[in-house]
């Protein structure tokens, strides 16, 4: 059966989880239009509404109006700019420092941080632990993303509870972010993780990414793109400009880590389809933020990142990873599904109370 492209993006239904309808339009721009079809009418509702939520913040009067996730990239760095020198909130931000944080983005958290005067907490787990849960992970599951994405969302949480800050504010939304399907890309669920370890060595110490923090409520989170103006051109102008933010590489979505090509390099030796940068550039298309003949020139340039990037070796020496044992895992790029049966996240609090594993803050 012939492969089938979308008529306004770049996806094809041979990109794990996309489906290409009789209309020729593909499920990610329909999901799209589904939720955000009406945004420009309503843009003046949503700010509206995004107001009050920062007013009812303002009202709690602590230290700090809003909790800030930044890992030095450009969403966050905004995000950022826009909660202290437009909505003029006390701030603190928080980074999850995975170990592989790079330099640029250090260097940008640092710039951001210092030009909008705003305190900042660095996040980290013991660099050997880590290391070896990075291990862990590829091996089982083929990913290394989910022991970040659980790092970010703890960092957060502890911090946010423990200052007792009443909103965080991010920079991720489906309005802006690439298509994900769980073939290619897990955000770091408790029970994904707890499955994985289940009876490892390293299932005890990793208590901290896998204990809740309230028994029935998580602090509050809103994605701010979901209610204000997401423009990139408008938002690297903001942050190149007025905070002396960088970018290091125009090809990498995710500068900040080290392992970010590695990761790219990983999804296309499972899924040629998904050659790096496409995702992220049929998003751009799909939500009006460039041409589809743009987008598609683009994703003809990014086909040498499908070659091994040149600190592959390094990483597989930091993790202790033959090549053997690489090239084996990628082999079997479904491997991690054996782990995602999931488990209701009440149910989770309750077990951890009676095991005592609750931390109240």
């Amino acid at each position: 059966m012939a492969t089938l492209e979308c008529s306004r993006c770049l996806l094809t239904d041979d990109v794990p989880g996309v489906r290409v309808d009789n209309t020729g339009l593909c499920s990610v721009c329909i999901e799209y239009d589904r939720v955000y079809g009406d945004w420009k009418k309503k843009e003046d509702e949503r700010i509206s509404i995004f107001k009050k939520i920062l007013n009812n913040a303002r009202k709690k009067t602590n230290i700090y109006d809003v909790l800030v996730p930044i890992s030095g990239g450009k969403d966050s760095t905004y995000v950022l700019y826009l909660c202290r020198k437009v909505y003029n909130l006390k701030c603190l931000a928080v980074t999850f420092d995975n170990g592989f944080l790079s330099e640029h983005a250090r260097e940008n958290i640092r710039n951001s941080c210092e030009a909008l005067k705003v305190d900042h907490i660095y996040y980290s787990i013991n660099k050997p632990y880590i290391t070896r849960l990075y291990r862990h992970f590829f091996l089982k599951t083929g990913f290394f993303c989910p022991i970040c994405m659980s790092g970010i969302a703890v960092a957060q949480r502890k911090i946010q509870v423990g200052f007792n800050i009443p909103l965080a504010l991010k920079g991720t939304s489906s309005l802006t972010e690439e298509h994900v399907s769980p073939e290619f890309f897990l955000p770091g669920l408790p029970s994904f993780l707890e499955n994985v370890l289940k009876e490892s060595p390293l299932e005890k110490e990793a208590e901290i990414l896998l204990n809740p923090i309230g028994v029935f409520t998580s602090p509050s989170m809103v994605q701010m793109p979901d209610y204000v103006n997401w423009d990139y051109d408008n938002i690297y102008n903001v942050i190149k400009n007025e905070l002396g933010w960088k970018e290091k590489d125009p090809e990498e979505e995710h500068g900040d880590c080290m392992l970010s090509k590695i990761v790219d390099y990983i999804r296309f030796r499972k899924f040629p389809v998904l050659i790096p940068g496409k995702l992220r550039l049929s998003k751009l298309v799909t939500c009006g933020q460039m041409n589809r003949e743009e987008a598609a020139k683009k994703v003809t340039e990014n086909m040498h990142l499908t070659k091994e990037p040149g600190n592959l070796n390094w990483v597989l020496n930091v993790f202790d990873i033959t090549r053997e044992e690489f090239d084996m895992v990628l082999s079997d790029p479904m491997r991690h599904y054996k782990y995602l049966k999931n488990r209701s996240p009440i149910i989770r609090r309750l077990i951890a109370l009676k095991n005592k594993k609750l931390r109240f803050i």
